[in-house]
C-alpha cells in the first residue's frame, strides 16, 4: 500500500488513479496528457504546450508529429501578427508624432 502524492491517501499499488482525489499516478497519464488536455493547453500557450504532447503516454507518434506541425505554423504566424502590429503603432505613432521620432 502507498498514499496518493496529492490527498496522502492509503492506495493500492495497482491502481492507476486514487480512488480519493482521481489524481493519475503514473505520469504522463493525466488531464493534459490527453488530446482534450492537449487541446485546451494549446490554445492557453500555444506552442508552449509541445512538452505536454511529447511527454504524453496517451498519443501515438503520428499524433505527436501533427500536434508539432500544428502548433509550429501557428507560433510562426503569431510571431508574423505581433511583428505586423508592431510595425502598424510604429508608423502611427509617426504620423502622429509627425515625423519626429
Amino acid at each position: 500500500m502507498n498514499n496518493c502524492p496529492r490527498c496522502k491517501n492509503r492506495i493500492d499499488e495497482t491502481d492507476h488513479y486514487c480512488r480519493h482525489c482521481g489524481k493519475s499516478l503514473q505520469p504522463g497519464r493525466g488531464f493534459l496528457f490527453s488530446h482534450t488536455g492537449i487541446i485546451l493547453m494549446a490554445l492557453v500557450l500555444g506552442p508552449f504546450a509541445l512538452p505536454f504532447v511529447w511527454f504524453s503516454k496517451l498519443i501515438g507518434p503520428a499524433a505527436k508529429w501533427i500536434y508539432t506541425g500544428i502548433l509550429a505554423v501557428a507560433g510562426v504566424y503569431l510571431i508574423f501578427l505581433l511583428y505586423h502590429s508592431y510595425m502598424l503603432m510604429r508608423d502611427a505613432v509617426q504620423v502622429i508624432s509627425g515625423g519626429f521620432i
